[in-house]
């Protein structure tokens, strides 16, 4: 098993929960900016609390590639050997697509949110939780679907939880899958798009009832981008109980903390 990742928890999550499973033979890291590509040998006979995808690699004994340049990567990864990515922020070229198969997990139901951050339009209710497994082709989120999972986010309490819970899933589905299967059923062609979220994205709609506006700004609490409250014309921080800014919703209110400009 050969792994394309990032330094973020749901790539930690999914490769911890797959690793205390299955061995892997590399992991592959984006290279710092400047730098060249470098193998990193795991740490001989040292016990490490791992705090990073780098650590957690060498804790297993994984190398871990970081990748300056794709066409660095051809030497450790032989032709028709697979790779499976949980959150490589860069896009895969064509010459590796044809070098080798990539199986992609991707934290929604696909065709639906489609992009880099799918999460975020969870946790504002846009769409149903689940996860994807797909085979990688040139277009971001549109190849071959190998297998899919809805997810039940309603005992989740924060935005770590919906990456854990998430994570944890396709680790499971992965496993399950092992070998993965060759050919998919294909995607259809329309579906949504999960761009990274802008200030304008982050406003609590007076529509929505207490316990939606309550779930979407627990869910995104680890993104530190204040809400706004069109019905008040303020921005405002974490909910709070005694909170200066009542929150209009359908069926009730919600206090939570201003933002002083």
């Amino acid at each position: 098993m050969r792994c394309l990742a990032m330094e973020c928890l749901f790539s930690y999550q999914f490769l911890q929960n797959v690793w205390q499973h299955t061995p892997a033979q590399l992991v592959i890291l984006p290279a710092p900016a400047g730098r060249a590509s470098w193998l990193q040998t795991p740490r001989a006979h040292q016990m490490i609390m791992a705090a990073s995808v780098a650590e957690l690699a060498s804790s297993h004994g994984i190398p871990v590639f970081y990748m300056a340049r794709w066409d660095d990567l051809f030497p450790y990864i032989p032709a028709g050997v697979p790779l499976v990515t949980a959150c490589f922020p860069r896009r895969v070229p064509s010459r590796v697509l044809a070098h080798t198969t990539i199986c992609n997990i991707h934290p929604s139901l696909l065709p639906e949110l489609r992009g880099p951050d799918p999460l975020f339009y969870v946790a504002r209710g846009d769409a149903p939780a689940g996860i994807t497994i797909h085979q990688m082709d040139s277009e971001f989120d549109t190849g071959p679907i190998i297998d899919q999972q809805s997810i039940d986010i309603t005992r989740c309490a924060s935005e770590a939880d919906l990456i854990r819970i998430h994570a944890t899933t396709a680790a499971q589905r992965w496993l399950a899958l092992q070998p993965p299967p060759t050919v998919g059923r294909n995607q259809p062609i329309q579906g949504s798009y999960a761009p990274l979220p802008q200030a304008s994205d982050f406003v609590l709609a007076p529509h929505w009832s207490r316990q939606q506006t309550q779930r979407f700004m627990q869910l995104t609490n680890l993104r530190r981008q204040p809400y706004w409250v069109p019905a008040v014309q303020r921005w405002v921080s974490a909910l709070h109980p005694f909170g200066d800014i009542a929150i209009p919703c359908h069926d009730g209110v919600l206090h939570a903390n201003s933002i002083v400009a």
